[in-house]
C-alpha cells in the first residue's frame, strides 16, 4: 500500500468548476425572478429554469465527486494507516504508563501513611494538652500553657500547617480556660470567706448562748445555797380576822349562801412538817430565780402559762 499523495492538477479541475461558476452570473439573471407562473410564457419560463438549472446542479455534483474521489481515497489510506501507527505507539506506550500509575499509587499510599503517621502524632503531642487541662487550677493551665508554647512544629513535614493550627487552637483554649478558672477560683476564695464569717459568727453565738446558760445555772445554784444556808423563817398563824358587819344596804343585798352559814370557816389542809419545810424552800428559791431576772427567760411566760392551764 502506498501512502504518497495522489498527482493532481487541482489548478485544471477547478477550470471545470469555475466555467459553472460564470454561467451562474447569467442563470441568476434569467431566473433569479419567479415569473407569473398562472400566464403561458411565465409558466413556460419556469419549466424551462427548472430543466436547464438541474442539469447544471447534477453535472456539478457529479463533477465535484470526480474530482474529490482520489482525495477522499487518499485520507481513507492515511486514516487506516495512521491508525496502525498510533495502536503500534499505544502498544509501547501503555505499558511505561501502567508502571508509572502503580508507582504514582505506590507513592501516594506511602504519603497517606505517613500523613496519617504525622496527624496521630499531633492528636498525641499536642492535642493532647486539652485532655491534660481538664481539672486544672489556674496555676496548673498557666505551667500547660508555657508547655504548650514551646511545640515545636518543624518536624511535620507535609501536615506542618496542620500542627500550626492545632497549637495556635491548644494555646487559644487553655488561655482562655484559664481565665475562666481564675475567675471560679476567685468567687471561690470570697465564697469562702463569707462561709467562714458566718462560721465565726455561728460560733460566737453559740459560746454566748453557752455562757448565759452557764450563768443562769451558777445564778440558780448560788440561790439554793443561799436558801439552804438562809432558809426563811417560818411564819406565825395569824389570827382570822373577824369579818367586819356590812352596810345596812349591803346586808339586804348579800347573797343566800352567806346568810345561810356564817359560822363556815376556810378549809384547812394538813400536811407533814417535811413538806411544809419543801413548800417553803420551793417559795424562797422561786424568789431567788426572779430576783436574779428568770422572769425576763425567753420561756418563763409559757412556763407560767402552761403551769395555770
Amino acid at each position: 500500500m502506498t501512502n504518497a499523495a495522489p498527482n493532481t492538477d487541482y489548478k485544471g479541475e477547478l477550470v471545470k468548476l469555475d466555467a459553472v461558476e460564470q454561467a451562474l452570473a447569467g442563470l441568476r439573471e434569467q431566473y433569479g425572478t419567479v415569473p407569473n407562473v398562472q400566464t403561458k410564457e411565465g409558466y413556460a419560463l419556469c419549466k424551462k429554469g427548472i430543466k436547464e438549472l438541474t442539469t447544471y446542479r447534477t453535472s456539478t455534483e457529479k463533477l465535484r465527486k470526480e474530482i474529490t474521489k482520489p482525495h477522499r481515497d487518499f485520507i481513507d489510506r492515511v486514516n487506516g494507516y495512521g491508525k496502525d501507527l498510533v495502536e503500534k505507539l499505544q502498544a509501547i506506550e501503555q505499558p511505561l504508563k501502567d508502571a508509572k500509575q502503580h508507582e504514582d499509587e505506590r507513592a501516594e499510599r506511602e504519603k497517606q501513611q505517613r500523613i496519617a503517621k504525622l496527624r496521630e502524632r499531633i492528636n498525641v503531642e499536642i492535642w493532647s494538652f486539652l485532655d491534660t487541662a481538664e481539672g486544672l487550677d489556674s496555676t496548673g493551665l498557666a505551667e500547660l500553657h508555657d508547655a504548650a508554647v514551646n511545640i515545636d512544629t518543624d518536624g511535620y513535614f507535609d501536615v506542618t500547617s496542620e500542627a500550626e493550627d492545632a497549637k495556635a487552637e491548644v494555646l487559644k483554649h487553655i488561655s482562655e480556660q484559664h481565665g475562666q478558672t481564675l475567675e471560679k477560683e476567685r468567687l471561690a476564695a470570697e465564697q469562702a470567706e463569707v462561709e467562714a464569717a458566718r462560721r465565726r459568727l455561728r460560733e460566737e453565738d453559740e459560746r454566748r448562748e453557752a455562757e448565759r446558760k452557764e450563768l443562769e445555772e451558777l445564778r440558780r445554784f448560788k440561790a439554793e445555797q443561799e436558801a439552804k444556808r438562809n432558809p426563811p423563817p417560818t411564819p406565825a398563824p395569824q389570827p382570822t380576822p373577824e369579818p367586819e358587819p356590812l352596810p345596812a344596804a349591803a346586808e339586804l343585798n348579800e347573797p343566800e349562801w352567806i346568810g345561810a352559814d356564817r359560822s363556815q370557816e376556810p378549809e384547812a389542809v394538813t400536811i407533814s412538817r417535811a413538806e411544809y419545810d419543801q413548800l417553803l424552800a420551793d417559795q424562797a428559791k422561786l424568789r431567788a430565780l426572779e430576783a436574779m431576772g428568770v422572769d425576763n427567760w425567753s420561756g418563763y411566760s409559757d412556763a407560767m402559762e402552761q403551769l395555770a392551764a
